[in-house]
């Protein structure tokens, strides 16, 4: 009777079969762990050609990111745009405009070496990353550091208040960036994928029974963690872009410090066109003053032009003013801009309308030697804003000396 309960049976009954064990599933392959995929995905019909027909959005959202990172590659590539001679110009444009003055953008302006180099890698970087599917976060990270930097920057040109109408690439960049970290890009249509397979079949057949399965860093990390950071890191070069404004403050002038204004001196300028070339020139472009306040009058006898890109704020001179045909203003209408005169280490930044009279003041206080050019696109060739006589001495650029 024991015997027989024991073994499931009632008396009298007949001996039953051993019980059989349930059947167990085979053991997933290692790779499937190691590429974060599930054993349906191995035994689907398609496999990874599947992926190819029916790409997740968010690969195709990286893939567009990619091309227009391509673009702005064949931008910096491309002589015609003339990237590597007039990076110097082009980082200078920003320096009346920056706000904690024009320090950092004449810094930029005068390594153009390494920083044209620096910015054409990152650029050609985030273009292969995002088009292959390569270190698809790493390079998520870090556009969305580059692009922090550049913001801070920004702020006084391209952000300004009052008077802005563009918010700029940029911000759109990060919240794309932000968008691939959180969706998880790169798991197919990428690089990374295949990189994964590679090395988790490698894993299967090399390492002994037992050890533990090869995970990317990624690939331990929580969404949450990689969320927090991104926020963070993003912060962070947002600070440092303010922090190299902010260390890097105006220069000019020489070394022996500051020197009490003396007597006001007047300087005339005239802008028309060279019968020679068709270039219009400010006349004269280089000229001596003493230490003190400074009034220059500018009579601009060239056409008017509407400069829409133009906030056209007036910065770095007496009360932030300047005169046009004898009305002082502070902020020069876009409809009417030929020229302006800007002086970044002096953090002066005065706006020309064409066939008027524009006369402003400013204090200097260190002797040396201020440079100073016009931003406004006159070039005479297919880019306004790198061609001749755009950037070129004795034209729309030159000198003043202070003894």
């Amino acid at each position: 009777m024991w015997r027989a309960q024991l073994d499931g049976h009632m008396p009298g009954s007949p001996p039953s079969a051993e019980p059989s064990m349930p059947p167990t599933a085979a053991p997933a392959p290692l790779g499937a762990f190691a590429s974060g995929s599930s054993q349906v995905e191995h035994r689907s019909a398609g496999g990874a050609a599947a992926s190819w027909r029916n790409p997740p959005v968010i690969e195709l959202l990286r893939i567009g990111a990619g091309l227009i990172w391509l673009l702005n590659l064949v931008y910096i590539v491309d002589p015609q745009n003339g990237y590597w001679t007039t990076f110097s110009q082009t980082a200078r444009s920003f320096a009346p405009t920056t706000i904690g003055g024009p320090g950092f953008a004449e810094f930029v302006a005068s390594n153009p070496l390494f920083f044209s180099w620096a910015i054409a890698l990152i650029t050609a970087y985030l273009t292969v990353a995002l088009l292959l599917g390569v270190t698809t976060r790493l390079a998520c990270f870090a556009g969305a550091f580059f692009s922090a930097v550049l913001i801070a920057t920004q702020f006084g040109s391209t952000f300004l208040f009052p008077g802005g109408t563009d918010v700029g690439a940029h911000p759109l960049y990060i919240l794309i960036y932000a968008v691939l970290v959180i969706g998880g890009a790169g798991q197919s249509l990428s690089v990374d994928r295949w990189v994964r397979r590679a090395w988790a079949t490698r894993g299967a057949t090399f390492l002994p029974a037992g050890w533990p399965t090869p995970h990317r860093w990624s690939d331990t990390l929580s969404s949450r963690t990689l969320v927090t950071y991104f926020v963070a890191g993003t912060l962070l070069s947002f600070g440092v872009g303010f922090g190299l404004i902010a260390v890097l403050p105006s220069q000019g002038g020489s070394s022996e410090g500051s020197l009490p204004p003396g007597p006001v001196s007047y300087v005339n300028l005239s802008v028309s066109v060279n019968p020679a070339n068709g270039w219009p020139q400010f006349t004269p472009a280089n000229f001596t003053v003493p230490v003190g306040r400074i009034t220059i009058t500018i009579n601009d006898q060239d056409a008017p032009m509407t400069w829409v890109a133009c906030p056209c704020p007036v910065k770095g001179t007496i009360d932030g003013l300047e005169k046009i045909n004898g009305t002082s203003v502070g902020l020069v209408p876009a409809v009417n801009i030929a020229h302006s005169f800007n002086i970044p280490a002096a953090g002066v930044q005065v706006f020309s309308p064409g066939l008027s009279i524009v006369q402003f003041s400013f204090d200097v206080t260190r002797t040396g030697t201020l440079l100073w050019y016009c931003i406004v696109p006159c070039g005479v060739g297919t880019d306004p804003y790198g061609t001749p006589p755009m950037g070129v001495a004795g034209y729309m650029a030159g000198s003043i000396s202070v003894t």
